[in-house]
Formats: C-alpha cells, sequence, structure tokens
C-alpha cells in the first residue's frame, strides 16, 4: 500500500498495488557504524558506571546472603521470560504482517525483525531510527513499503492507549485506596503525573491524526516552521525531512489502522494483544527479581507502576533509556525491596531486559550493515 489519499483508507488488499510517496520507494535508512559506535559505547560505560555506583553503595553483607539463596534457576526463569517477551512481541508482528497481506514472513524472521528494531530503536532513540529501520527490513522480505510502515507505525503507537487505560485505572484505585507500602504510593505520585505527559502526548495524537489529518498536517507544519526559524543548515534540512516524513507515514498510519478496523479486525485486535502480552512479560523480570530477593506482596503494583514508567523511558532521548532507566527503577525497587538489594536487582533487570537483547540485536545488525571501510551502512536500491 503506498500513501493514501488523505481523509480516505485503503483496503487491506492493496498492499502490493502501487502507490505515491516516498514511503513507497523506502530505501535503508542510514545506520552509520560509527554512530551506531558512539551511542553503544555511551551506553555500555554510563551504564557500568551508573550501576557500579549504585552497587557500591548498596551492597553489604545481607546482599551477598541474599544472591547466594536467589538461585541459579530463578535467573534461568529471568532470561525464559525474557525470551518469552520476544516471542510475544515478534508474533505481534507476525499476525501484523501475515494478517493483512499476502506476502508472510515466518517466525523466525519477525524474532530477526524485532530485535534489530529493538537494538537500532534503544540504541538511536533520538532519530526514531526503529520504525523506519524495521518497515526497511519488512521491505526485504516482501512487503510493500507503506504497508511495512504501517503495520510497524501500528505496532508502536496502539500500545500507548494501553498505558493510558492503566493511567485511567490507577486514578480510580488511588481514589479508592491504593493497596501497597508508603514507598510505593510516594513513587506512583511521583510517576503518574511525569507519565502522564508521554501518554497524553501519544494519545492526543493518535485521536487527532485519526480523526482531524488536516488539522495534524497544519500542526506539524507549523511545528516544523518554527523548528526551521530556530535552526539552520543541516538542522534545518532534518527538520524539513521530519515533517514531511512524519505527513506520509501519519496517513499510511491512519489508512492502515482504519483498513484493519473494517476489514481485519482479528488480525489487529490479536496484533495489539501480543505486543501487550510482551510488555507484560517484560515488567515480569523486575517482579521475579523482587520474588527472589524476598518480596511477598501482591504483584499488581509493580506491574502498574512499570507500565507507568515505561512511557518516561520511551521518551529518554538517551541510548538504552541511560540513567532514566536506571532513576526510574531504583526508585521502583526501593518501594519494595530493602536497600542492600536494590543494586544487584538493578544489574539484574538491566543485564536481562537490555544488554541481552541488544546484544544479540547488535550482532544481526552488525551482520546486515556490513563493515565497509568507510563506516557507513551499505544502501539497498529501492523497494517501491
Amino acid at each position: 500500500m503506498g500513501v493514501a489519499p488523505r481523509g480516505t483508507a485503503a483496503a487491506p488488499g492493496s498492499a502490493r498495488t502501487g502507490g505515491e510517496g516516498a514511503l513507497a520507494d523506502a530505501e535503508r535508512p542510514r545506520l552509520e557504524r560509527s554512530k551506531v559506535q558512539h551511542a553503544g559505547l555511551v551506553f555500555i560505560i554510563g551504564s557500568v558506571v551508573i550501576l557500579g555506583v549504585t552497587v557500591a553503595l548498596t551492597t553489604g553483607e545481607e546482599t551477598w546472603r541474599g544472591m547466594v539463596a536467589f538461585g541459579g534457576w530463578l535467573v534461568a526463569l529471568l532470561f525464559g521470560v525474557e525470551f518469552l517477551r520476544m516471542a510475544l512481541e515478534a508474533l505481534g508482528l507476525l499476525v501484523l504482517v501475515n494478517g493483512t497481506q499476502d506476502e508472510k514472513i515466518t517466525l523466525i524472521e519477525a524474532l530477526e525483525l524485532t530485535l534489530e528494531g529493538y537494538f537500532v530503536g534503544q540504541l538511536i532513540p533520538i532519530s526514531a531510527a526503529g520504525v523506519p529501520y524495521q518497515g526497511f527490513l519488512l521491505t526485504r522480505k516482501g512487503v510493500r513499503a507503506g504497508w511495512a510502515t504501517a503495520v510497524v507505525l501500528v505496532k508502536a503507537f496502539v500500545p500507548g492507549v494501553f498505558f493510558f487505560a492503566v493511567l485511567l485505572a490507577t486514578v480510580v484505585i488511588v481514589a479508592f485506596g491504593w493497596e501497597g507500602t508508603e514507598a510505593s504510593l510516594t513513587f506512583l505520585k511521583v510517576v503518574a503525573p511525569v507519565s502522564a505527559v508521554p501518554i497524553g502526548l501519544i494519545v492526543s495524537l493518535l485521536v487527532i491524526m485519526l480523526k482531524y489529518p488536516q488539522f495534524f498536517d497544519r500542526l506539524v507544519d507549523r511545528v516544523a516552521a518554527f523548528l526551521a526559524s530556530k535552526l539552520s543548515g543541516r538542522a534545518a534540512e532534518r527538520v524539513e525531512e521530519g515533517r514531511v516524513r512524519m505527513e506520509e507515514e501519519s496517513h499510511v498510519f491512519r489508512a492502515a489502522l482504519t483498513a484493519l478496523g473494517r476489514h481485519k479486525r482479528w488480525a489487529l485486535a490479536w496484533g495489539v494483544l501480543l505486543v501487550v502480552l510482551a510488555f507484560v512479560a517484560e515488567f515480569m523480570v523486575a517482579v521475579i527479581i523482587m520474588r527472589g530477593f524476598g518480596y511477598r506482596g501482591p504483584i499488581l503494583g509493580p506491574l502498574i507502576l512499570q507500565c507507568l514508567l515505561k512511557p518516561i523511558l520511551f521518551a529518554s532521548p538517551t541510548p538504552g533509556s541511560l540513567a532514566v532507566g536506571e532513576g526510574g527503577y531504583i526508585g521502583l525497587l526501593a518501594a519494595y525491596l530493602p536497600g542492600h538489594f536494590v543494586g544487584v536487582s538493578l544489574v539484574l533487570w538491566r543485564l536481562v531486559v537490555y544488554f541481552v537483547p541488544m546484544l544479540i540485536g547488535g550482532i544481526l545488525v552488525a551482520r546486515r550493515i556490513g563493515r565497509s571501510p568507510s563506516g557507513a551502512a551499505e544502501r539497498a536500491p529501492s523497494s517501491g
């Protein structure tokens, strides 16, 4: 499917029927090796420093006894749950692709695309590279460029509605009395208002994008014009490129979501459900860590708090949510665990949820972008 005319929805079957716009002539996003290496270096060094300081400040005799009691089987369970998270997210992508158009991908391909997209999106968050890169990989599997972008956008944006629902439910729960420790309530009072900003932005953009596409275009134009007036040179060019891409992708997203809602509701419902379950599995990693170090309370509280914390991590401009992630999870862990377990718990969380998936994704990306002498990624021909 190409870029649909404004205010119209393309049918799912049109995913291979050509189209207009830059998305139909998609090319490989530029992944310069030097940029990836710089972001990776910042993430690794920054994480080691923050984790090292946290462990040094929180480790005591009780910490070592707790680590011995934690048990190897719980470590294996942590990695099993993280693999389940990746598999659920890959299944969500698989359903959204195979259930909406003729070209099919395998589960292994969906898993590879998920890991590579996760690596790029986490390591270079400011450029939002994960969406165009994962869309490009889908085009290499035969999916039409516009529809590939639409599927990735649906997968990326729709879970924001889930976080919005959690935020509303949390307000109701608090109104009727939050059952938890005083520390968890304090953490909630800090995180919930901050989380409301990115969640509100996502939901507002979705509503405007779907209901008022022309107003959305005018809004994007005005913001881009303001930024361009304050910038010059390459920065101003990037603002213009971003404006064009955002307007094109917003119409692709609107057409795809409308078409899915009308003609492929089961694919949309199952795809979104699987992605949401992937988030729940990710949040269970921290819960299992807490259980391993002695927390025996309800798991609903930690799950809710992580649902509210996740949009803040998404909005973080640092590689891998560096510093923001550590700060957020230090507060979360301290709300449920003694202080001497916070440091080692934070290391386990980073290792399982970020380091290992990003390492695997990085290996896959490195194989794909090659090792040219110039350090720049090879460019693929148009896949329109």
